[in-house]
């Protein structure tokens, strides 16, 4: 789980000082744009107020002055002298980013001008404060004479949407590639996760789940291969218990056995007068005798009611019948085998044609598959098996293949017997269980399962109707 914080914290982390590196750098980019172009606004301003001192030394002589000069045209004169003729020059020397488009001037001349002080402050609302606008005060023998305000354009502000939208870029893709991280590494292990408990209750997993270098499932998955190992032992456990007990029910049901027959023999002849000196029936004796033969022949009854439960395998199963595509049993064989068949270095091959519909129990033939697939592994040589699908007009058939050396005919018939194992079991783990249980499944599915022989092969063969 720490580890999994530590993930989370990282590319948090990342877009914060994503966030305050683009902070910074929108600020530098902000007080160097304007530093330079309040530098070139100080240039222009300094013009301006030299010819409003010329114009005011003109008009306070009174020389060469029209009584009739307006504040508009002074304005007007002033920005194509100072600025609009100028306008290319400015741009060389300070560059065009940095350089007004345009400046407008508002003069507050009481000697050009009879505004009262309300109309001044009225004109100089009029400027409005704009998205890249400078607004400078114009001074005349450190009197202010009017404001001038330089428009430019506003590519500052497009540099900073540029860098908004790459951090933005930026943190949509660290989200993107960490979110597919997340996918891959722990919502699609999940996934197979979740249905590992399901599965291990039925009875189809063959392999513990891997360990991973990243663990974010470590105690999960230890946790869950210990309950395999624990359900595998209890399983044995239980298939040694069902054979002792096996054993103990025939050692005592042979043991009644024999008593009882002789029991009934001697109320038999009891019964006939066989025993008696003048070779008469006692009416009484006889009576008693049919009673001892009746309690023999319910003793017999009982043995032969112990005797069948007691040499079969405890098995229960209730088929869930549903359909389903043939490339599901494909799908778990693959999953399940493909490693263990790859780790043991047993070649593996599969034939199948098409993808019909099969309806029945599928996690039913999943446990049958999974005891012949393990038969297969166990009791062949190593060097080859072959599962193969076909479906015809009667059903559908999946036959198993191994090579090695096949059981005698003699053996073949009781296959499927409880607690049965071949002369090949020396040495191999088992309780002569699977396929006695492999074979119920396949009943109740209206199925069976047969056994072919051949020269140095073995065919399991499951029949599924449909």
């Amino acid at each position: 789980m720490k580890r999994f914080w530590i993930n989370i914290f990282i590319p948090v982390i990342v877009i914060i000082l994503l966030a305050v590196l683009m902070n910074v750098v929108g600020k530098n980019i902000t007080e160097k744009e304007f530093s330079e172009r309040n530098v070139v606004a100080g240039r222009i301003n300094s013009e301006i107020e030299a010819e409003l001192a010329e114009l005011e030394a003109v008009l306070a002589d009174g020389t060469g002055a029209s009584e009739s000069v307006s504040l508009g045209d002074t304005e007007n004169d002033l920005c194509d002298k100072v600025f609009q003729g100028k306008k290319d020059e400015w741009k060389s020397l300070y560059g065009s980013d940095n350089c007004p488009s345009d400046i407008r001037i508002v003069l507050l001349y009481d000697q050009v001008s009879t505004q009262t002080e309300n109309q001044t402050l009225n004109q100089a609302e009029r400027l409005d404060i704009r998205n890249g606008s400078i607004i400078k005060g114009v001074y005349v023998n450190d009197k202010l004479a009017g404001f001038v305000e330089y428009e430019f354009d506003s590519s500052v502000y497009s540099k900073l949407l540029l860098l908004m939208n790459i951090a933005l870029a930026i943190a949509a893709v660290i989200i993107l590639i960490y979110g597919l991280w997340i996918r891959s590494r722990l919502i699609l292990p999940f996934n197979d996760l979740s249905d590992y408990p399901e599965r291990l209750s039925k009875g189809q997993l063959t392999e513990k789940l891997p360990e991973k270098k990243d663990k974010f499932f470590g105690r999960y998955v230890w946790s869950m291969n210990m309950l395999s190992d624990k359900l595998e032992r209890d399983r044995q456990t239980i298939g040694k218990m069902s054979i002792e007990r096996q054993k103990f029910v025939t050692t005592l049901v042979h043991g009644i056995k024999t008593p009882t027959a002789s029991i009934k023999l001697l109320a038999e002849a009891i019964a006939t007068g066989l025993y008696d000196p003048e070779g008469k029936i006692n009416e009484k004796d006889a009576e008693l005798a049919g009673k001892i033969q009746k309690n023999a022949s319910d003793i017999e009854d009982l043995i032969e009611k112990v005797m069948e439960e007691g040499t079969t395998a405890v098995f229960e199963y209730d088929p869930e019948v549903e359909p389903f595509y043939r490339e599901e049993i494909i799908k778990f064989i693959d999953k399940e085998y493909s490693n263990k068949l790859r780790m043991n270095r047993i070649p593996y091959s599969l034939e199948s044609e098409g993808n019909p519909i099969i309806k029945s129990d599928k996690d039913g033939i999943f446990r049958i598959l999974r005891q012949l697939m393990d038969n297969a592994i166990k009791y062949g040589d190593g060097t080859g098996i072959t599962l193969s699908l076909e479906k015809n007009e009667e059903g559908h058939f999946i036959t198993v293949k191994n090579n090695g050396e096949p059981l005698p005919d003699t053996e073949v018939v009781f296959v499927f017997n409880s607690m049965w194992r071949g002369s090949n079991s020396s040495g191999v783990s088992g309780n002569g269980v699977g396929l006695y249980e492999a074979r119920l499944i396949a009943r109740k599915l209206g199925g069976d399962i047969r056994m072919k022989t051949g020269e140095n092969c073995t065919e399991m063969v499951l029949f599924i109707p449909g």
